[in-house]
């Protein structure tokens, strides 16, 4: 009778699907598994807790292996505790990087966990089937391979009151070694309208951050699949695919020669199977120049990352981190903005030696850039990272907080109980170089960065004022400062935004387990009253409800800076008025495929959008035009797919605004057929 073994990366669902890619990692593992013990095993991969429980009623398997990511550790090690309650004989097997890299952590978090029996730390195939092979062998007796004490490679287990570590076993050095879970049909059932399926050119990172788990020197060397591996793969997942994107986790996709002929695939495939839509990544840090190659190949298809957590050398060399130059950071900005792809960055508040003055430059700097989205976290102490260490967090004198995981929470029937379960993560809020009443000032301002930059959301207008000499970073501070005002009309977004911001950080995690243990709290954060990204939740209240209120305010302060440039002509004056008409009619109620508006300008906004509006408008005028603005067909497919991934309410769109390209969602302009000249070289709308 074959052996049976879940294996479960699971995911919460309270409020919405939280981590909505497939389990891949955990199907690696799996699949090399099932390729070394064959019909020895019976595998199946959880994603899905409510699948998971299903499974779980219909009996106890022998091994429970969960992956242990940041977003589901208490997750799953609550399926882990009543799985060994109902019988202790089950063997429970966690991995992943939520793992502490000091000795002593270790410790305390095996000996916090009693119910799992052994955990695979860093790369699990090899060590998995070795533990496998190891109870096989003692006939499932876990006491017995406990009392030998005996090393396995890369398992950590507690016996008695010692740490038993086997020493970390090579990586795998070809990867095409381990079989594909794809090709295998194991991951057949994840292919449903919310998952984005996930797939891995090549695994390790030559960088050596102290704020990621594989900075590690452990993962500095990178291993790679094969092309024909990645071909099969890849064809095969477009002829299923149910959501419009695909997602890459390569640490840095695009910086090795073999990307571009995967890159070339993908091409392929957008030109057969109308499929990927979009290629999420985090694209190389190294090698611009091949990763811009990578862009122009998939044609606008793919997000260019720029790897600068900070702009600040100081704070750079504290991670352990090197940018490229702020030459070649404007060149991946500028190939974004004429290939059509999504340039993108991180920006990380409170890494150490972080300080407001650092924070608002990175910033700016970014802005400056043409970067498209400049997203804003904040520092994790992630557990597995030198961040995390102690000595390191005494020498910075990094002080963190405790907060809910935004979305990660839930109720779920664990073998017939209804469990309450939420996930809660540390994140820095001050040290020696920034306070606490900083770091607030620092989550104002980006807030600011989402509502009038990200997403190109007021490009038209910034490229405007640059043609005037009037820097984009200036723009956003005086916007933040007018916005953040008690009369802008946004007052409400950023109380509420900035309240949020403070009362949902704990200074102790036992203050915080109280707090969520306490009746009916979890449901508050169901709710969505207690639970969200407070930075999504009001950048999806105000783009998709205060549209209105951020062109007044933008265009105003636009208005501003001309003015004090001495370039606010009476051209300049009518041209902010139509194009802030113009930028409403793409952008207000986004998701509504049905609006169509027909507006007559002074000004030849499909021209200049043609441009990039990096033309003069003082060019493109001269008589009256009369334009239609509305989606095509395929944005409205493209948003209704996206609607159906992440559904409509504030916490759903604060997702479709994070995870989709939203400036290619936005409405576009034409001619009306009637009103084209003769021999004008346009295209006419039917």
């Amino acid at each position: 009778m074959s052996i049976k073994i879940s294996f479960a990366d699971l995911t919460h669902t309270g409020q919405v699907i939280a981590a909505n890619t497939f389990p891949y990692g955990i199907s690696l593992v799996a699949a090399y598994a099932k390729q070394k013990f064959g019909d020895e095993i019976d595998v199946e991969i959880f994603k899905y807790p409510d699948d998971f429980s299903g499974y779980l009623k219909r009996g106890v398997p022998q091994i429970a292996c969960f992956s242990n990511y940041l977003w589901n550790t208490r997750l799953s090690y609550g399926y882990a505790e009543r799985i060994k309650k109902k019988n202790p004989e089950a063997v429970i097997v966690f991995g992943g990087p939520t793992y502490p890299g000091d000795e002593s952590e270790q410790r305390r978090w095996l000996e916090a966990h009693p119910a799992v029996d052994f955990y695979v730390w860093l790369e699990g195939e090899r060590a998995f089937s070795l533990l496998l092979e190891r109870l096989i062998a003692a006939d499932f007796n876990v006491a017995a391979i406990k009392e030998a004490r005996e090393p396995i490679g890369s398992v950590h287990y507690i016996a008695g009151d010692t740490v038993v570590r086997g020493e970390a076993l090579e990586r795998i050095s070809e990867l095409d070694e381990i079989p594909s879970p794809y090709l295998l049909g194991l991951l057949e059932k994840f292919f449903d309208p919310v998952l984005i399926p996930m797939i891995e050119m090549a695994r390790g990172c030559p960088f050596q951050c102290t704020f990621c788990e594989i900075g590690r020197t452990y993962f500095n060397k990178v291993r790679r699949h094969s092309f024909e591996r990645l071909h099969e793969e890849l064809y095969y997942i477009a002829d299923r695919a149910k959501t419009p994107d695909l997602l890459f986790s390569d640490s840095n996709f695009g910086m090795y020669r073999e990307d571009l002929d995967i890159c070339r695939i993908l091409a392929d495939l957008r030109q057969e199977r109308k499929w990927p839509k979009y290629v999420a990544n985090s694209s190389g840090k190294n090698q611009k120049e091949r990763v811009l190659e990578a862009a122009r190949i998939l044609d606008g298809a793919m997000v260019l990352t720029v790897s600068i957590q900070t702009a600040d050398e100081k704070i750079l060399e504290n991670v352990k981190r090197k940018n490229i130059s702020l030459d070649q950071i404007v060149a991946v900005g500028k190939s974004a903005e004429e290939t059509g792809a999504n340039s993108y960055c991180e920006i990380i508040l409170g890494l150490p030696g972080d300080s407001r003055e650092a924070h608002f430059r990175s910033v700016a700097s970014m802005v400056d850039a043409n970067i498209n989205d400049v997203m804003m976290y904040q520092a994790m102490m992630l557990p597995g990272s030198e961040i995390s260490d102690a000595a390191y967090r005494e020498r910075f004198g990094l002080v963190g907080r405790f907060r809910v995981l935004p979305r990660c929470f839930g109720f779920y029937d664990m073998l017939g109980e209804q469990v309450g379960v939420v996930e809660m993560e540390e994140i820095c809020v001050s040290q020696n170089s920034l306070s606490y009443e900083d770091y607030l000032v620092c989550r104002a301002l980006d807030l600011s960065v989402e509502l009038f930059h990200n997403g190109g959301v007021f490009r038209e207008l910034c490229n405007f004022l640059n043609l005037h000499g009037v820097p984009t970073s200036q723009f956003l501070v005086q916007t933040h400062a007018a916005a953040f005002a008690p009369d802008s009309g946004l007052a409400a977004i950023y109380d509420g935004y900035m309240r949020e911001n403070d009362e949902k950080l704990w200074k102790r995690q036992e203050e915080l387990e109280r707090f969520v243990a306490q009746p009916d709290i979890i449901a508050r954060y169901i709710s969505g009253e207690l639970g969200s990204s407070e930075l999504y939740k009001y950048k999806a209240i105000a783009f998709f409800q205060y549209q209105e209120d951020l062109h007044r305010i933008a265009f105003a302060t636009g208005r501003r800076l001309l003015e004090d440039a001495g370039a606010l002509s009476d051209l300049a004056e009518n041209y902010l008025a139509q194009l802030k008409r113009f930028s409403l009619l793409r952008k207000d109620a986004l998701l509504d495929g049905a609006l169509d508006s027909i507006e007559t300008f002074d000004f030849d906004f499909v021209a200049l959008m043609g441009r990039r509006f990096e033309a003069n408008p003082a060019d493109h005028t001269g008589r009256r035009y009369r334009i239609r603005i509305r989606h095509t067909d395929e944005q409205r497919q493209l948003i209704e797919a996206y609607i159906r991934q992440y559904g409509t309410s504030t916490n759903g769109l604060g997702r479709f605004l994070l995870r989709t390209h939203v400036n290619k969602l936005y409405r576009g302009p034409s001619y009306l057929k009637a009103d084209v000249d003769a021999g004008a070289a346009v295209t006419a709308d039917t």
